[in-house]
């Protein structure tokens, strides 16, 4: 089986795209408690994660479209330029599993051949700053399932695991 994180992370992109749409502009200064990143930050460092994913993957300088302006539209705005330069990016030709790809986490240092960097360093990463947009929004009162997150799951209007039918 042959996976492409290209259409994993680009699809992925593409649903936290969807779920900050549904986001009011209110909410993108919160976070779930005081000392994390706030919902908008989550948002930005998952798509900044796409990019210093994948460029080195394909011998690629990494982009950011970052910026320091700090409201829904700067977020909307780097989620779909992320998607529109993921999407310009050849697809993996041969990799070099001999080779390291450096990057920073936190305040440590990571050396990881492409294939422990990729699945080990940045999906997990990936994941965690989209589930933590989905958890700050959800905490807040948006209308959100499992089904915003993954695009797969689906749950009638008002559902809840909690009460029984």
């Amino acid at each position: 089986m042959n996976i492409n994180i290209k259409d994993i992370l680009q699809y992925y992109l593409a649903q936290l795209e969807l779920t900050v749409s549904k986001i009011p502009a209110d909410m993108f200064s919160l976070s779930l408690t005081e000392g994390m990143l706030t919902l908008e930050m989550n948002a930005k460092v998952a798509a900044n994660m796409a990019l210093r994913g994948y460029c080195p993957l394909v011998g690629k300088d990494v982009v950011s479209f970052f910026t320091e302006q700090s409201d829904k539209q700067s977020v909307q705005q780097q989620i779909s330029q992320s998607l529109a330069y993921l999407d310009k990016l050849p697809e993996i030709g041969h990799i070099d599993e001999q080779q390291l790809i450096k990057d920073k986490a936190g305040f440590a240092e990571v050396a990881l051949p492409p294939s422990a960097f990729i699945h080990q360093y940045i999906l997990p990463n990936f994941y965690f700053h989209i589930s933590m947009v989905y958890a700050i929004a959800r905490a807040n009162g948006v209308e959100l399932s499992k089904g915003n997150f993954d695009g797969f799951h689906s749950y009638p209007s008002g559902f809840s695991f909690l009460t029984s039918p």
